[in-house]
């Protein structure tokens, strides 16, 4: 397999094993070296913090859904008050839900929720995370918001 380029190789999908192992360049601004590295180790030994990539999605109209693509939505409801659905996700999906201006309540229906069937969202700052698990968006953590 040396003559191949890494690009050229087949692509494993989501067939990942801990086991596997990954190509890494080890001190590559100083003396590069190449080295191996088990997909366990990478996991459990993440040397900053995760984060959630791409731009939250941002609701302004009285009855947008909150969408399933981004995992932060902010809410503003300066333009009055919000009432919005939320459809399924996909096993494993977080999505956070946090108000970032009061101009009245937004209250958001999950299409299946675990823990009731909406949450309202009544001052800045109010945030909501769930995971979509079991075929039902389950509340993970709340901050000021009223579960119905």
């Amino acid at each position: 397999m040396a003559d191949k380029k890494i690009t050229a190789l087949t692509d494993l999908g989501s067939a990942i094993a801990s086991e596997d192992l990954l190509h890494v360049i080890d001190d590559p601004s100083g003396n590069p070296i190449n080295k191996r590295v088990s997909v366990a180790n990478v996991f459990n030994n993440i040397p900053t913090y995760v984060a959630l990539d791409g731009a939250a999605q941002v609701i302004t109209n009285t009855s947008d859904a909150v969408n399933v693509t981004a995992s932060v939505t902010h809410l503003n409801t300066t333009g009055g008050a919000h009432a919005g659905a939320l459809a399924d996700g996909t096993n494993g999906q977080i999505k956070i839900i946090t108000m970032i201006a009061d101009g009245g309540n937004s209250v958001i229906t999950p299409a299946n929720f675990a823990n009731g069937s909406t949450i309202t969202f009544n001052d800045v700052g109010d945030t909501a995370m769930c995971i979509f698990t079991n075929s039902k968006w389950v509340l993970v953590s709340n901050n000021g918001c009223a579960i119905a």
